[in-house]
């Protein structure tokens, strides 16, 4: 699997002490055999990741399955796409490495034709299997959705998509609904019955309730698994069980607050304190606990919480990564706020962010200093994150920080806003770009390696536009002014200056102008600038008629690209 990819959201979550039984649900789930689409649609709290991942369990051997836990990072479609194919690979380890050379490609193809390479090694599958999305409802990038629908409708025959999600997702359901092609399991299919409700209790704290408890307790509640769940954790306490139950009334989310300052009540202050304190984090390990907390005895904490079924989820076999319940999280969160205010949290989350920092975990560094609102900190880990996130073609995930940013933070950092400005371009808002450039023209003329660097933009935006002649002005001046050992852009100028030559046919100046290009991007390793000056010195070549020079050109700009030969083919 790619490094950069985070391993724990491939994990199947594992059972959780006091799972009841939902054979109902079980049975419904199996039926999913018949169904291209198993949506699992209800409110936070249902019970949906509980439900998918027992049928998981107890069918692995008939239907093999991947998961992918989605969070909002999810949102820029080539993530979403690599843990998407990162899923596959964990039941075909074969499959999806033509899908990946087309996402990776420097210039991207269509998502319909990435999916149709994974669909076709997918195709002659011989047994059923499944892909699991959890949390689906923080996917509202469009083109994801799109991709998604293009999917569903080419599906190969044994594939199965499940999806989780507390909202129904835009993919043209009624669609699926008509063909007879989707099995939902929605709100109302998830409420707890009587039955279950007395098991639950039993379970997880050898209480028998009456009958009429019981009723009274689902009525209440209405059947809602995390309500029922927090209900458990407090009657144990109460001397007066009929009159605990009668106190229910309201939302769930008023039965929620109620319920948590319960739960919190009976806690010890050494567990309240670090649930508190680790409620600003997504995924929690004991290391990462023990920053945040000032202790060193998380690992020993968090086993007892699990053991005591306290909302947290393990999201690996060996017990290293959990995360609390998003509901229970989002509680806690409250309470902190409540007891010591945004600046107890923006403490929490400078440590967590100096933690992941430390820990080689960029991407969830600069989204702890961000929710810290360190703008300062943040911008200095995306500029150096940014070159890796380029590569891996995550713009939107680069689009998205910056414009968390504020423009007079951006600003402070010269080099940090011209990326800023980059990115810009890249994403088609070429008028913003051209301004964010203009103010940095006016700061940058004590710093001509700066200038060059604006210059190289400038190339870069130039050639979306389309305009050849302000393309050769702006190379030109970035290779005057840029640093020497500023090789990345020197070579990117000299291709793009290839680029104008060959259109004009001037041959034997494109061909100087790559060469320069391939062996700068030999030097720090661009493939894509080495796989791509090899192409066109090929094609040169085999204008100029010397064909065995160009075919030797040509597979050397395959052999580059390596795995993604798609960067050897001219921009």
């Amino acid at each position: 699997m790619d490094s950069s990819l985070l391993a724990t959201k491939l994990f199947i979550p594992p059972a959780r002490p006091g799972l009841i039984e939902r054979p109902r649900l079980i049975e419904r789930m199996r039926a999913a055999l018949s169904s291209s689409l198993i949506l699992v649609s209800a409110p936070a709290g249902s019970g949906k990741t509980t439900l998918v991942s027992d049928w998981i369990r107890q069918n692995q051997e008939q239907t093999p399955a991947a998961w992918v836990s989605l969070d909002e990072g999810d949102n820029d479609p080539v993530r979403f796409w690599d843990y998407f194919v990162a899923a596959v690979k964990t039941l075909q380890p074969t499959a999806g490495e033509n899908a990946l050379t087309l996402l990776h490609a420097p210039q991207p193809y269509p998502t319909e034709a990435m999916l149709t390479a994974l669909i076709n090694d997918l195709i002659n599958t011989p047994n059923d299997f499944a892909i699991v999305l959890d949390d689906y409802h923080l996917i509202k990038n469009e083109a994801v959705q799109t991709g998604i629908i293009f999917l569903l409708d080419q599906l190969p025959p044994r594939m199965h998509l499940v999806v989780a999600t507390r909202t129904d997702p835009p993919l043209t359901l009624a669609h699926f609904r008509g063909r007879r092609t989707m099995l939902e399991i929605g709100e109302d299919d998830l409420r707890f019955t009587d039955q279950e409700t007395a098991e639950l209790f039993e379970e997880m704290q050898n209480i028998k309730l009456s009958s009429e408890d019981v009723r009274a307790i689902n009525d209440r509640t209405e059947g809602w698994a995390v309500g029922l769940t927090m209900a458990a954790l407090s009657i144990s306490k109460q001397k007066d069980i009929p009159g605990f139950i009668a106190t229910f009334t309201g939302s769930q989310r008023y039965v929620m607050d109620y319920l948590v300052e319960e739960v919190l009540k009976v806690q010890s202050d050494d567990v309240k304190d670090f649930w508190l304190k680790t409620s600003v984090l997504e995924r929690l390990t004991a290391p990462l606990c023990n920053s945040i907390t000032g202790r060193s005895d998380s690992q020993t904490t968090l086993e007892i919480l699990e053991r005591a079924n306290l909302f947290l989820i393990p999201l690996d076999e060996s017990r290293q990564w959990y995360r609390y319940h998003h509901l229970f999280a989002d509680l806690l969160r409250h309470q902190l706020e409540v007891k010591s205010g945004v600046e107890g949290a923006v403490a929490l989350h400078k440590q967590a962010s100096k933690w992941y920092e430390d820990n080689n975990f960029t991407d969830d560094a600069v989204r702890h200093a961000m929710a810290a609102r360190d703008w300062e900190r943040a911008g200095r880990l995306i500029g150096s994150t940014v070159d890796r996130l380029a590569k891996l073609g995550e713009w939107k995930v680069l689009l998205d920080w910056f414009q968390l940013i504020p423009e007079d933070s951006l600003r402070a950092d010269p080099r940090l806003y011209a990326q800023y400005a980059n990115v810009l371009t890249l994403h088609g808002q070429l008028d913003a770009a051209e301004s964010a450039l203009d103010y940095l023209e006016t700061k940058s003329r004590e710093d001509p390696a700066l200038q060059g660097e604006l210059a190289f933009f400038r190339t870069i935006l130039a050639t979306r536009r389309s305009d050849d002649a302000l393309t050769e002005e702006f190379a030109q001046k970035a290779l005057a002014l840029l640093r020497p050992d500023n090789l990345e852009m020197r070579a990117r100028a000299n291709f793009h200056l290839g680029m104008l030559q060959i259109r004009q046919a001037h041959l034997e100046e494109a061909r100087s102008l790559f060469s320069e290009a391939f062996e700068l991007g030999r030097q720090v390793a661009d493939y894509w600038i080495t796989a791509g000056a090899s192409a066109y010195i090929g094609q040169i070549l085999w204008l100029r008629g010397k064909l065995s020079e160009a075919l030797a050109a040509a597979q050397q700009a395959v052999d580059l690209a390596g795995h993604s030969p798609a960067a050897a083919l001219p921009r």
